[in-house]
């Protein structure tokens, strides 16, 4: 059941069905969203049918209002038993908005729904059209079925979707695709210079200077003991 707090309510999506009349609905069930009904064929007129539940466990659906976009023209609005009814047109590329609204003892009941019918002139052949629909409870709650889809998971008020035609290329929403994936990008590894590794030539040289520095210090070392060893018999010889 929805928060009594809730601003906002979820997309119409279009089945080969029809229904009419107040249908009870389930405690949470699957299909207690809006949704439109329409058995179009593009370049055709067709009859939209609005299924609205009424979800909130304490209170009644007084007023529906439905956003008919521009590319659809209304032709009729049916009358509906117990509903007032009222067409606004919108700006120009605005569309119209259908209003319905209870008359007392009307109301959609808790766990009820009721259909509401509008029919509209030819349908574009494009893949869907969106129809952001406003309800109006009975303690003042208001939810606002506008959401777009954008990922593969269902927005919590998603906007209802007329699908048209499945064969036209569909918005990646409306495919269940996110939009624009962030591609992940793999940074590339940091630049790590390794000291060259000598080679055989390179060891046999450094090995041939080490074995002459040894050499040349032990020659000096010789040479200082000479030295000595001269100056010692030269003084023996003197004394004697």
């Amino acid at each position: 059941m929805p928060r009594r707090t809730r601003r906002h309510i979820s997309p119409l999506i279009a089945v080969a069905v029809s229904a009419a009349g107040a249908v009870l609905l389930p405690a949470g069930s699957a299909v207690a969203h809006i949704r439109v009904i329409g058995d179009v064929i593009p370049g055709k007129p067709a009859t939209l049918q609005f299924r609205v539940p009424s979800e909130l466990a304490d209170a009644t659906t007084v007023r529906i209002a439905v956003a008919v976009p521009p590319e659809l023209a209304v032709t009729a609005v049916p009358a509906l038993d117990g509903w007032t009814e009222k067409t606004v047109a919108g700006p120009p590329g605005k569309g119209t908005q259908v209003v319905w609204t209870a008359e007392s003892g009307h109301a959609i009941e808790p766990a009820a729904s009721q259909t509401f019918t509008v029919k509209v002139g030819p349908v574009p052949d494009q893949y869907s059209l969106g129809f952001d629909t406003e309800q109006t409870y009975s303690n003042g709650t208001t939810a606002a079925w506008n959401q777009k889809q954008t990922g593969t998971e269902e927005p919590e008020f998603p906007k209802p979707v007329l699908v048209i035609n499945p064969d036209a290329s569909p918005p990646p929403a409306a495919a269940g695709k996110s939009p624009n994936p962030t591609e992940q990008q793999t940074a590339p590894a940091p630049s790590v210079t390794a000291k060259p590794t000598a080679t055989a030539d390179a060891q046999e040289t450094e090995s041939s200077v080490s074995l002459w520095a040894v050499m040349g210090a032990g020659a000096t070392v010789a040479a200082i003991l000479a030295v000595g060893f001269q100056r010692r018999r030269k003084n023996a010889a003197s004394r004697s």
